[in-house]
């Protein structure tokens, strides 16, 4: 029989990938780059340096969520669920250089025509660590994500609801945090008309 939940989160995996794949699309063709932001019911457009900023800050948070969430995982022992994506090659040298196995390959198509995959696998939490580490800014930009920066930890008994909630608590206030600091010095910084954005 089915098992309808690992079904679900496969489901979800694979269309947050093809979201990720559309935005950079978009991103890669859109002639300039911004942001658009409200914070404290005042709306913001941050081009230029802020829009630098901010994407620096948003890979800053992925980073973090990583590192915060193997935190919660106390069994240095655990072996961890995660979901990775990226082209066939890429993901080849990637499963190459770090002790984790496979449970599940989904094929896509990265735009024009290059063969990718939607990857699913248990990694020890030592090794996910050393990935971690190693992880930089430009591993987890948008339009230049490596398999590494594109790793999620995906639902797993060693990490409570709780203690998610928590993470995403951390998170959300890292990004506040930082997109007031962007707006109070930063150069770029325009008020703009207030529409769908990030709110903060």
């Amino acid at each position: 029989m089915v098992d309808v939940t690992k079904l679900a989160v496969f489901a979800i995996a694979i269309l947050a990938i093809g979201g990720v794949i559309s935005f950079l699309l978009a991103y890669s063709y859109y002639p300039e780059k911004h942001e658009n932001v409200t914070v404290d019911g005042k709306c913001y457009e941050l081009l230029d340096e802020a829009h630098r900023l901010y994407v620096n800050l948003a890979a800053r948070k992925d980073i973090e969520t990583v590192k915060l969430q193997l935190s919660k995982v106390e069994s240095n022992d655990a072996i961890l669920p995660i979901i990775y994506s990226g082209r066939d090659s890429d993901i080849r040298n990637f499963e190459h250089s770090y002790d984790l196995l496979e449970t599940s390959q989904q094929k896509v198509k990265y735009y024009p025509n290059i063969d990718a995959s939607v990857v699913t696998a248990n990694i020890s939490k030592n090794e996910l660590q050393k990935i971690a580490a190693n992880l930089t800014l430009k591993d987890v930009y948008p339009s230049a994500k490596t398999v590494a920066g594109s790793i999620g930890i995906e639902p797993n008994g060693y990490i409570t609801s709780a203690e998610g909630k928590d993470i995403s608590v951390k998170a959300n206030k890292f990004m506040s945090d930082g997109i007031r600091e962007i707006i109070e010095n930063a150069n770029g910084v325009k008020s703009a008309y207030c529409r769908t954005g990030v709110t903060n």
